[in-house]
């Protein structure tokens, strides 16, 4: 379904768990490596942040931010001793494809890793 008409209590999971859960460790953590004067940050990106999708607008759209974050914070963080890492790994045989009824989309049916 399109994004006006997702359930904004589902569109609020999804950014709740891929930006606010994942900037809040990072602060918290981050701020306790960077006292520390070493650490490695690692984040769980997608190639889903650098490519529009459509009825993906929300999910492309909240790792769109992580990957920015990540490397604008990689920056911030580096003569800390904290390293910080984003993963953008690419689309993998999971259930995700048939969970966002996208099974009738190429990225649905293409083989997967």
């Amino acid at each position: 379904r399109g994004f006006v008409d997702q359930d904004w209590k589902k569109i609020r999971r999804i950014i709740d768990t891929n930006i606010t859960g994942t900037v809040y460790l990072a602060h918290q953590l981050g701020a306790r490596m960077a006292r520390r004067g070493r650490g490695r940050i690692l984040f769980t990106g997608s190639i889903a942040g650098f490519m529009p999708g459509t009825f993906q607008a929300v999910y492309n759209g909240t790792k769109a931010f992580i990957d920015s974050f990540s490397i604008a914070l990689r920056h911030e963080l580096q003569d800390t001793g904290v390293t910080v890492t984003v993963l953008m790994p690419g689309a993998t045989q999971t259930r995700f494809f048939e969970r966002a009824e996208m099974m009738d989309t190429k990225v649905g049916t293409d083989e997967k890793d």
